[in-house]
């Protein structure tokens, strides 16, 4: 008898996907073989307001990174000589009166992979001057056992990025991977997302050498895996990206890019400068949201901002820069967020706005429900969705959806072929209906689907006004 798999690939069906049982998201086309009225959709989390110190006064500065480290959040706050902060519950940080001695830019990592507890947390910081040496200067490791107290370890790039370099252990890989700056000199999109991937961090990072010795990395040394196109605006680039891995779903890598759309005299004469008749590198600065599912390749659901400028008057408007790093406390998933208050280079965009926000600039907090960024939607007129054919491990069905209390979903389970399963029909399902992160799916009274495991079938969803989040098989 044929292995299942080569009797599949015998008959021209797609050969299924292995999703064993760990959590599937809808953040791109993946398990969406076919759809009627049902869209992706980017879901902007919730702003919780500005974080404060114990005396009531917004913290201020460039978020290096957020760590949670055993229940402890720690958020490392500014460009230079960082502070920590720490939180148990991700929205209220003191002050720890500790910070990361020297450096441009100092962005913490805390490793997974490492065996040695005395390098448990790694950090890169820049090193830069007048003329850039690049002898000397450039992006430089360092390692710690607590996060705090760091040891140099040396110079891994001679390379000056003006840019966080973001790490994290990649276990698809089993390589580290480093997200950073590299340039493109001849466009004005210069800003784009570069990519590097090493087998160890504290040793020279591969890249591409070059004639040209400037001191950003640029399209030449490093490849870029991110940068505005042709469908955004011509004269914008991308700032910060704070990219990585998703922690709590199986396949999926998140970046969180500031897309930074540049002003000019002739386009922007109103814009207020901070120096009477100076023009320097003015615009607004807007989170958006990209997927993908190896790292490398990125895409955007939609070309909405993820984290909303501010209004006029309120502390976050105009410009907004995402930090790398998440918390996840119960079913709500926190993440940080800096803003000046004003354009980029500290210019007012009208005069009528320079004094109009009681407060300008702090750090923000936002909170999203668990693996809510992107979701499959079919609105009040109702839609469908049909994944290509899985194979699954374990005895329940599980679902991350919203129908609120207007909406209602329904699953029918099919063979690779299409032909609805006896049994797991759309008829013998059970209505789910309401919010859940965690909903098992019910056909007449059983959801044992333990009798299908390790066998293609593909997943149908009829919903309507409801956003699906994500699936999952689980052993009870």
């Amino acid at each position: 008898m044929l292995p299942c798999l080569l009797v599949i690939a015998a008959a021209g069906l797609p050969a299924p996907i292995d999703v064993g049982g760990r959590k599937q998201l809808f953040v791109d086309d993946k398990f969406l073989a076919a759809r009627h009225r049902v869209d992706l959709r980017v879901n902007p989390p919730q702003k919780l307001g500005p974080l404060k110190d114990a005396d009531g006064k917004p913290f201020r500065g460039h978020v290096a990174r957020v760590i949670d480290d055993g229940g402890t959040a720690r958020l490392y706050l500014g460009h230079k000589n960082a502070e920590v902060l720490e939180s148990a519950d991700g929205r209220t940080f003191r002050r720890t009166g500790r910070t990361l001695a020297g450096g441009l830019f100092p962005t913490p990592f805390l490793d997974p992979h490492d065996p040695d507890p005395a390098r448990r947390y790694k950090l890169f910081h820049l090193e830069f001057g007048d003329p850039f040496d690049p002898a000397k200067h450039g992006v430089y490791a360092s390692t710690s056992a607590d996060g705090v107290t760091f040891t140099k370890a040396g110079r891994v790039l001679p390379y000056f990025p003006d840019n966080p370099t973001i790490a994290h252990w990649d276990g698809r890989l089993n390589k580290y991977v480093v997200y950073t700056r590299a340039f493109d000199y001849g466009s004005e999109n210069q800003r784009r997302v570069g990519r590097i991937e090493t087998d160890d961090l504290l040793k020279p990072w591969p890249y591409a050498r070059a004639d040209d010795r400037r001191p950003f990395p640029s399209i030449a040394t490093l490849p870029v895996v991110y940068s505005a196109d042709r469908e955004d605006d011509p004269h914008s680039d991308v700032y910060y990206s704070a990219a990585g891995p998703y922690p709590w779903a199986d396949g999926v890598y998140l970046m969180f890019p500031a897309h930074f759309r540049h002003f000019s005299p002739n386009r922007h004469a109103f814009v207020v400068p901070p120096a009477p008749g100076r023009w320097e590198d003015f615009g607004p600065l807007e989170v958006q949201l990209a997927v993908s599912r190896d790292g490398v390749a990125w895409t955007r659901p939609e070309r909405t901002a993820y984290i909303p400028p501010g209004l006029a008057d309120e502390w976050d408007r105009w410009y907004a820069v995402a930090a790398p790093g998440f918390v996840r406390r119960g079913n709500y998933v926190y993440q940080y967020y800096y803003s000046s208050g004003r354009l980029h280079d500290s210019a007012v965009l009208r005069p009528e706005y320079a004094k109009a926000a009681g407060v300008e600039g702090g750090v923000g907090v936002v909170r999203q429900r668990l693996d809510g960024y992107v979701s499959a939607d079919a609105d009040h007129t109702g839609g469908w969705l049909t994944t290509p054919p899985v194979v699954f491990a374990g005895t329940r069905m599980r679902l991350n959806v919203d129908t609120g209390s207007a909406g209602a979903l329904f699953v029918e389970l099919q063979d690779a072929g299409g032909t609805p399963i006896p049994g797991f029909a759309l008829a013998d399902c059970e209505e789910v209906g309401g919010n859940f992160v965690d909903q098992c799916v019910y056909w007449k009274g059983t959801a044992d689907v333990s009798a299908l495991a390790g066998k293609p079938v593909r997943i149908h969803v009829r919903m309507k006004r409801a956003k699906l989040f994500a699936f999952q098989f689980t052993k009870g």
